[in-house]
């Protein structure tokens, strides 16, 4: 009988910056509510010509591209917000990691790209967004499950 797969829960998940210069350990950004989407996009290169056959558009990929990972998170920690403040600061590239509670685990030089305290509100909590970009090629590696 197959085994049946099941989908897997985020709940857990945790992006980590890897030490660095002075820094005496790993910083966990604390309190995410979410982390965005990692992965690679290729640009695109348009190659067609005058002999193209059919009067259709060709394309060979060019560059690839890691993008962007947004990040979102509730304020339970001032120092949390002195920290990603001054790595928006320094603007320099870092390693991160997002782990999965299964144990897969991406890896990824970025610089922080923007960082915002959030909107305030009557009957809302305090909170942050940031944008991480990722400088050269993220690398995957799946749980050892």
């Amino acid at each position: 009988m197959a085994e049946i797969k099941q989908a897997t829960r985020t709940m857990g998940t945790t992006l980590t910056k890897t030490k660095s210069g002075q820094e005496t350990e790993d910083l966990k950004i604390a309190n995410l509510t979410s982390i965005g989407e990692i992965g690679v996009e290729s640009e695109e290169i348009d190659a067609t010509d005058l002999d193209s056959p059919n009067n259709y558009k060709e394309f060979i990929a060019g560059s690839k591209d890691a993008g962007e990972v947004s990040i979102a998170g509730n304020i339970k920690d001032e120092s949390n917000v002195e920290k990603m403040l001054a790595l928006a600061e320094s603007q320099s590239i870092e390693e991160f990691t997002v782990t999965y509670p299964s144990g897969a685990k991406w890896v990824f030089s970025a610089f922080v790209k923007s960082f915002k305290d959030g909107e305030k509100t009557t009957d809302g909590l305090a909170t942050f967004t940031a944008t991480l970009r990722i400088s050269g090629k993220p690398v995957y590696t799946k749980s050892a499950n």
